[in-house]
């Protein structure tokens, strides 16, 4: 349960824990040392409704799995006798408190030190198994538990006793007495973990599993949740609990009575001229200047600071100390609650004065603008303020800053007039790059329609083309085209719209492997006359790069992705040179040149802020974690799993990309019913939908396996060929290929060895050079071919030198060294196969005779063991070379050794056995 209270009133049960793994790592780390007798205390520092309560409630249920015994108690701010919450805490563990319940009279400092002595040992006595003690709102303790815990702060260390306070920060700035007690315990040794308000990506997540997903205005009111809440998930599921159980979830209206309470307790302390004075601050905004509060409510300099002193006293404002004179609302919600207040006619008079003063003092903040004459009911005057606000958001690539001012905009135009067409256009960018592609597309029509309808032809024909490329992230790639065609007709298929009409064309037929059309696209762009822009010449590149690559001309490919790169460098556009580092990214990674991918993708990863680019950031974390599993570092592919949990949909390839993740590392964790979770059937229809090799290769080799293990060999194998009659080259579709070498149907092999070694023709494609012998391996192996063994470690080979270890050990497994195969494993955490691997060979080493030598194989081993070459021992034994190769290669596999060293140890040990016979 969440016991957060503010106001007084507690809180219902809450959602899942979000964005406090690290707090709770430290949690779990310091209670794994009580469980092995070294105690502590730790104290949890935050704001009211930052999540203290909910942390320990999580912890608490955690541990009682572990086998904890949980004792809870509070402190009340106006209702704490002396030792209340210890009397609690003794009463829960079912042991007798050894406190005076009248603390009142005066006791002397021996019998107090007894008391405390006695107090502490029947604690320790207790805690026969782990005990955890949590006390909630410390801040409000009396004086007698805190000295308490003071002296038990030392007997800790040798106990199974962990001891865990929340302290509010707020509460205990200006009670100097508690807060000296508090930190007493810090310089005893008491750990102390403060709790930060959550990332405005974490509360956009938690807020979004609260809010019901058909609710009119959805994307708008988790917004404003958001901002209210300011990171604090109390807040926050306050807000949506009261929105959801009063009005259905679609509407998001008045703050609820349950946080409403508190703030109005404190406001109506204050005189009834010094609510006025708040009341018109709270108009004026989060953030205001006493001067311009002074002069709005016509009061002198001294009452207003007077009114403010106060405020701050009872915590509803605070001084921003950099700016003299200047103060903020301590909280979002504050203000909220003190803006309702006031009556409607109210608020519009305030807001106009507001304004007026604003224009009259010159460089004003567009944004304030806006909302005061907005909130003066001046639609037309607050509609142009946040246009402005809105572009000068994007001039400093403040997209969501952006979004909010442009929708503003929006609200007070006229639909289908010009300037209402280039105000969509304007939030249609803004949206895409923060990832929401649907929205942005739905804007982008709007303002095509306008355009055209007012004869602005060409204007539509240039915006109908990012339509058209939107359209097709958003996995819709029929109507994607359509879009495009209508945008080449507009434009009279002349001129840089034309180029650019059929560059984009040419990208859909590539990314559909229907290079043919692609390349007469292309060759129609460069009949078009006219100068083309940096970014349009740039886009081609990409489209060239892609062409290419798919048809067999990598270093061809290559040159032109890095002239596309030099292109985007010169844009200054940091979203623009991040996708282009992306496609350059991806295709390395498609070839085997990781180190190169590594490093363009984490280029890209500079060019973007956390909160911004939600589009590009998204498919930059999911390009890198790609890469990062190619390589096996399974621990970096984790950390980018979170990170992406935190962004947006993004476009469809990046949502495939995800799902792929998901089931590839639950895969090789052995976690099939995670696996199953992103393995859904809606996710492979949407990758078959897009006709794109790379989609459906990805997933279709990553759900199959899964399927493999999970005993589901019908549906993989139907989803494999299913696959392999769709994909026309081999872009992340390894994993697909390599499963084929070993299906039943000969021409399902064929073709995908087909496939593979015409990417192998390709000079420059490492990674498909590697797989084809790997393939081959494979299919020598099912034949029982004896060339599998070669064949295995030259494509061993071949995967060390690209850097991709389970690819590697793989190709190891089959030539039969088995030993390097599962340091492999072990070493990148390839938890299934290392399991596998082992049981397998403990089943051939527990087989009759297969741990014992013959005569012939200990003359060989002996000699090997005291490093004679192959050819040395052939002779001395007088046997041919290739015997002495078969005698080592088969005690290498039977003994799982990897070094001659190794060999000599085992036949040196005394311990096995010739035929039978002991060894000498």
């Amino acid at each position: 349960m969440h016991r957060e209270q503010y106001g007084g009133t507690a809180a219902r049960p809450r959602s899942r824990l979000v964005g406090r793994s690290v707090q709770l790592e430290r949690l779990e780390a310091l209670y794994e040392r009580a469980r092995n007798g070294s105690g502590g205390l730790a104290l949890l520092w935050g704001e009211a409704g930052v999540g203290k309560t909910r942390l320990l409630d999580e912890f608490s249920s955690r541990t009682l799995g572990k086998g904890a015994r949980i004792a809870a108690a509070a402190c009340f701010e106006f209702l704490c006798p002396p030792f209340a919450p210890l009397r609690e805490v003794y009463g829960a563990l079912g042991i007798p408190a050894p406190f005076e319940a009248d603390e009142t009279r005066p006791r002397s400092e021996t019998a107090r030190y007894q008391a405390f002595l006695a107090a502490a040992e029947s604690l320790k006595a207790a805690a026969a198994t782990p005990v955890v003690i949590v006390i909630d709102d410390l801040q409000w303790a009396d004086f007698a538990t805190l000295e308490f815990l003071a002296f038990l702060m030392p007997r800790l260390a040798n106990s199974m006793l962990l001891v865990l306070g929340a302290v509010r920060t707020e509460q205990i700035e200006r009670d100097h007495a508690r807060h000296e007690a508090l930190s007493r315990l810090g310089r005893q040794g008491a750990v102390s973990l403060q709790i930060p308000p959550l990332e405005v990506a974490e509360m956009r997540r938690l807020v979004s599993a609260l809010w019901p997903a058909a609710a009119a205005n959805r994307e708008r009111d988790i917004g404003r949740v958001c901002a209210l809440a300011e990171g604090k998930p109390y807040f926050a599921e306050e807000l949506v609990s009261s929105a959801v159980a009063e009005r259905g979830g679609t509407k998001f209206e008045a703050v609820p009575l349950s946080i409403r309470a508190g703030v109005l307790t404190r406001f109506e302390q204050l005189a009834p001229a010094q609510r006025q004075t708040l009341l018109y601050a709270s108009v004026i905004g989060r953030s205001f200047d006493a001067a311009l509060l002074a002069q709005v409510t016509r009061s002198s300099a001294g009452d207003v600071s007077a009114a403010l002193g106060l405020a701050h006293d009872f915590q509803l404002v605070r001084e921003v100390r950099e700016s003299p004179g200047r103060f903020v609302f301590r909280h979002a919600i504050t203000r909220e609650i003190l803006y309702h207040e006031l009556l409607a006619f109210q608020t519009r008079t305030i807001h106009r004065e507001v304004a007026e003063r604003l224009v009259d003092a010159g460089a004003v903040d567009p944004f304030d603008l806006a909302y005061h004459w907005n909130g003066a009911g001046d639609a037309e005057r607050g509609s142009e303020a946040y246009e402005r606000a809105g572009d000068a958001a994007l001039s400093r690539n403040a997209y969501r800053d952006a979004e909010a001012a442009y929708r503003g905009a929006l609200e007070s135009r006229n639909e289908g007039d010009r300037g209402s067409a280039l105000l969509c256009e304007k939030l249609s960018r803004a949206l895409s790059v923060n990832g929401e592609v649907d929205e942005a597309c739905a804007f982008a029509e709007r303002a095509v329609n306008a355009y055209v309808a007012a004869g602005e032809t060409h204007r539509g024909a240039s915006l109908a083309i990012r339509l058209a490329r939107r359209t097709y992230e958003s996995g819709k790639p029929g109507l994607a085209d359509a879009i495009a065609r209508r945008a080449l007709k507009l434009s009279g298929e002349s001129g840089p719209v034309a180029y650019d009409a059929y560059v984009t064309l040419a990208h859909f037929e590539a990314l559909q492997g229907r290079n043919d059309l692609a390349a007469a696209h292309l060759a129609s762009a460069e009949a078009a006359p006219g100068e083309h822009s940096a970014i349009d010449r740039r886009n081609a590149c990409m489209v060239r790069a892609l062409v290419a690559a798919t048809s067999g001309r990598l270093v061809e490919a290559f040159e032109d992705y890095e002239e596309a790169v030099q292109l985007a460098r010169q844009l200054d556009d940091a979203e623009q040179l991040a996708w282009t580092l992306n496609n350059y990214a991806s295709r390395a990674t498609a070839t085997g040149w990781t180190d190169r991918a590594l490093a363009a993708h984490r280029e890209a990863e500079r060019c973007l802020r956390s909160d911004e680019f939600g589009k590009v950031r998204a498919s930059t974390i999911q390009g890198l974690a790609f890469a990062e599993l190619l390589a096996g570092d399974l621990a970096a592919v984790r950390a980018r799993q979170h990170e992406d949990e935190l962004m947006p949909p993004g476009i469809a390839m990046t949502q495939t990309a995800r799902t792929a993740l998901g089931v590839r590392l639950a895969y090789y964790d052995g976690d099939d019913a995670q696996a199953g979770e992103f393995a859904t059937a809606q996710s492979l229809e949407h990758a078959f939908t897009s006709g794109e090799t790379q989609r459906i290769g990805l997933l279709a080799g990553c759900v199959a396996a899964y399927y493999d293990v999970t005993s589901r060999r019908d549906e993989a194998r139907a989803l494999r060929s299913r696959a392999l009659e769709t994909i026309s080259t081999v872009d992340f579709s390894f994993w697909l290929l390599d499963q084929l070498a070993q299906s039943e149907n000969p021409g399902e092999r064929e073709r995908a060895r087909e496939l593979l070694a015409a990417a192998a023709a390709d000079p420059g494609h490492a990674a498909a050079r590697a797989h084809l012998a790997l393939f081959d391996a494979r299919a020598a192996k099912l034949r029982r071919n004896p060339a599998a063994k070669s064949l295995a470690n030259d494509a061993a080979a071949k995967f060390a030198a690209i850097g991709w270890p389970w690819e590697r050990a793989q190709a190891l497994e089959i030539a039969g060294r088995y030993a390097e195969a599962l340091e492999l494993y072990r070493g990148h955490r390839f938890l299934r196969n290392a399991r596998a691997l082992e049981e397998g060979r403990r089943r051939v080493r527990h087989r009759a005779g297969k741990r014992d030598l013959t005569q012939r194989e200990l003359e060989v081993a002996r000699l090997a063991a005291a490093g004679e070459s192959n050819r040395s021992i052939a002779a001395r034994l007088f046997i041919s070379e290739r015997t002495v190769e078969t005698h080592i290669a088969s005690i290498f596999d039977r003994f799982d050794l990897t070094s001659r060293r190794q060999l000599a140890a085992l036949v040196g040990d005394g311990a096995q056995q010739v035929a039978g016979e002991p060894f000498p």
